[in-house]
């Protein structure tokens, strides 16, 4: 019996020592799994106050720019002074930083009016009103359709010849609609006299306040290569005609104009022509017949900005498009007088300048502006003569006596034997300030106040002028008989305006001249005396100006001649499959006809609307493009620019410095109803976009 007792207990103490290790490994994975769940939940716990606290800092953020007037001008900070908002103990121990930067390559459009507007407020508007002469003129295959995007708005009348036109928007003629035109709403015909300010000229005006440099044309030596244009005033059509055609020593070429403003002012012909310019048929026609023409800033086939355009370039889409980049810096290109523009076997894209608060008018036809003429003499504060370097047989010859009329003693010189002479040479004649480079001569004179004692015989003189290079040039005149009274001898020079005085003023380096003068005492006996009180000369010339357009560009009415004729347009693109021409920003021709014909169009081919006189365009049977031509950008609310916020949260830390990856990524966009001049407070805040990239 005590032999089984002991036996028995020690089976119990094995069954009580594995109970007790069961239930200690049940403990112990009671207590690991708690402790697991109490870490998860203290993780989950701070993630979720990270949250929240990235959340806080955003809508901190985006207050602290509710209520400021950062509008992404030069010079100007997200947070005041900085791009990065501090947040610090911005939620118990935790920190937090928020960093900006805007985006640059949103375009947005803005129009608080119609005078702020960057986008004009019709596709098309027609300014004419001239017998006989259609607003705008539609020719198409029958059955085709003209597709515009925005108002259509004629100040007189619609003729679709064949086809269709049709638009996204409202159209309106103040006189008759001819043909098939669809629109929403119907299209408003016969309107009459009823002011509506979308008829009306939105008087943009040019990118500059009078003409800038003037530039000579570049060199063309190379086939297939890069022609760089810089900004300024060209005035050479036959130069330009030369180089852009087929047979030109750089046929084939890329005709780059770098971004700014362009004033093609032509003085081959017409009113103050330069006789210096070689006149050619064309009249002041510039015509790409060759190569392609890119004006802008320059950019690849996926928008990216390149040092230069390739040979040859892609067009369209060879230049920065404002309608895509709101920081497009591109070109206007101003024509005055009676200067045109006509794309013929060539290609063109032009890209304008996008702005916040006008239009990127990339093509603008001068309405307003004259030439004036300057006149210098020497009797005025220029041109005085300074120097006596021969005084011949003259006593009395200073520049004292001889630079102004009543100088005294008056210089004097008695004739020894008949039919005597002699030679005066003065120097001097500089202008007090620069002459414009680009001037055009108009007339040269010597003036000669004098008087001789022979009352039964004249004098006479001859009168030789040198200035810089180049041969003299020469004049005469048969003088006055002998008198009491001093009389003035004018004498003309360079008449033909060809030499180099002529070319001196135009190239703005005139700087003074020497006058050889000759008096002629003629069938005087020898006591014969000859008396000058003043030697002067004259110019006049017309600097380069701004000038309204003149002769066929503004004569009505059009009927559709192209760039030739009495009546002729502004910007023609000819019935040739091989051109291509798109204008990338608004067309303003208030004063001008354009005359447009479509072969080949890839895209729309003016962006941001056409402002004319009268618009004619013409599909070819070829064409076919089935998209929209002409169009402006739909009018949102007003996002002005968007922007990306990044929140950085420092656990535990008195300040937080962005660094790493940040606890939350948001795009927004400012609204304002005016950009230029944002209130605080009033202006709105839209989150566009936002992920958490931890």
């Amino acid at each position: 019996m005590k032999s089984r007792a002991h036996s028995e207990q020690g089976a119990a103490l094995v069954l009580v020592m594995i109970l007790v290790t069961v239930i200690a490994l049940g403990l112990a994975a009671l207590l690991t799994r708690s402790d697991t769940g109490i870490r998860a939940t203290v993780g989950l716990r701070d993630q979720a106050a990270a949250t929240y606290n990235a959340d806080g800092a955003l809508q901190a953020s985006i207050n602290n720019l509710r209520n400021s007037t950062f509008n992404d001008a030069a010079g100007q900070k997200c947070f005041g002074g900085s791009n990065t908002l501090q947040l610090n103990g911005f939620y118990g121990a935790d920190s937090a930083a928020v960093t900006c930067e805007a985006d640059p390559k949103k375009v947005l459009i803005q129009c608080p009016s119609l005078s702020q507007c960057n986008r004009p407020g019709n596709a098309i508007l027609t300014l004419g009103e001239v017998s006989g002469e259609d607003g705008l003129n539609i020719r198409q295959n029958t059955g085709s359709t003209f597709r515009v995007r925005g108002n259509v708005f004629s100040n007189s009348n619609i003729n679709v010849v064949n086809g269709a036109l049709n638009t996204n928007a409202s159209t309106w003629a103040r006189t008759t609609c001819t043909g098939t035109i669809q629109s929403t709403p119907a299209p408003s015909c016969n309107y009459g006299s009823t002011p509506n300010v979308l008829g009306d000229d939105p008087n943009y005006p040019p990118s500059a306040t009078e003409p800038p440099v003037h530039r000579n044309l570049p060199a063309c030596t190379t086939p297939n290569s890069v022609v760089t244009f810089l900004p300024g005033t060209y005035d050479d059509v036959y130069g330009l005609n030369d180089m852009m055609k087929g047979n030109s020593a750089c046929k084939n070429s890329t005709w780059w104009f770098k971004p700014g403003v362009y004033y093609f002012d032509f003085r081959n012909n017409g009113v103050n022509a330069n006789p210096l310019l070689t006149a050619g048929p064309d009249g002041n026609t510039w015509s790409v017949n060759d190569g392609y023409l890119v004006a802008g800033t320059p950019v690849n086939a996926a928008g990216a900005i390149i040092a230069s355009p390739p040979v040859p370039a892609l067009i369209p889409g060879s230049c920065d498009n404002p309608i895509k980049n709101a920081s497009a810096v591109g070109v206007q290109f101003i024509f005055g007088g009676d200067s045109r523009f006509a794309i013929k076997a060539g290609q063109a894209e032009i890209c304008g300048t996008y702005r916040v608060d006008r239009s990127p008018v990339a093509i603008y036809g001068l309405k307003s502006g004259t030439d004036t003429t300057t006149a210098w003499t020497g009797d005025g504060n220029s041109l005085k003569l300074t120097g006596v370097t021969a005084a011949g047989e003259f006593t009395n010859a200073t520049t004292a006596s001889l630079a102004t009329a009543g100088g005294t003693p008056i210089a004097s010189w008695n004739s020894t034997k008949k039919n005597d002479s002699t030679v005066l040479r003065v120097q001097g004649f500089a202008p007090t300030e620069a002459i414009p480079v680009g001037s055009v001569l108009t007339s040269a004179e010597v003036k000669i106040l004098h008087r001789h004692t022979d009352i039964t015989a004249a004098d006479s003189f001859d009168v030789s002028l040198t200035t810089g290079g180049g041969p003299a040039l020469t004049g005469s005149t048969s003088g006055q008989l002998g008198s009491t009274i001093l009389k003035v001898d004018t004498i003309p020079l360079d008449t033909a305006r060809t030499g180099a005085l002529a070319k001196a003023v135009n190239a703005g380096t005139y700087s003074g001249s020497t006058i050889e003068l000759k008096t002629n005492l003629v069938n005087s006996p020898k006591a014969d005396t000859e008396y000058i009180d003043s030697i002067q000369l004259d110019l006049t010339f017309v600097p380069p100006a701004f000038r309204a357009g003149s002769g066929c560009v503004t004569s009505g009415p059009y009927t559709g001649g192209g760039e030739d004729g009495a009546n002729c347009s502004l910007v023609t693109a000819v019935n040739n499959s091989g051109n291509q021409f798109y204008v990338q920003g608004t067309t303003y021709a208030p004063k001008a006809a354009l005359d447009i014909t479509l072969n080949n169009a890839a895209e729309q081919v003016f962006r941001f609307g056409v402002i004319a006189r009268s618009l004619w365009v013409k599909e070819t049977g070829s064409f076919a493009y089935t998209g929209v031509v002409i169009e402006v950008p739909d009018d949102s609310p007003g996002f002005v620019f968007s922007m990306y916020l990044s929140v950085y949260i420092c656990p535990k830390a008195a300040t937080c410095a962005p660094a790493g990856s940040p606890v939350l990524r948001a795009k927004v966009a400012l609204v304002d109803s005016d950009p230029t001049t944002p209130q605080a407070g009033a202006r709105q805040v839209t989150i566009l976009s936002w992920s958490r990239p931890g």
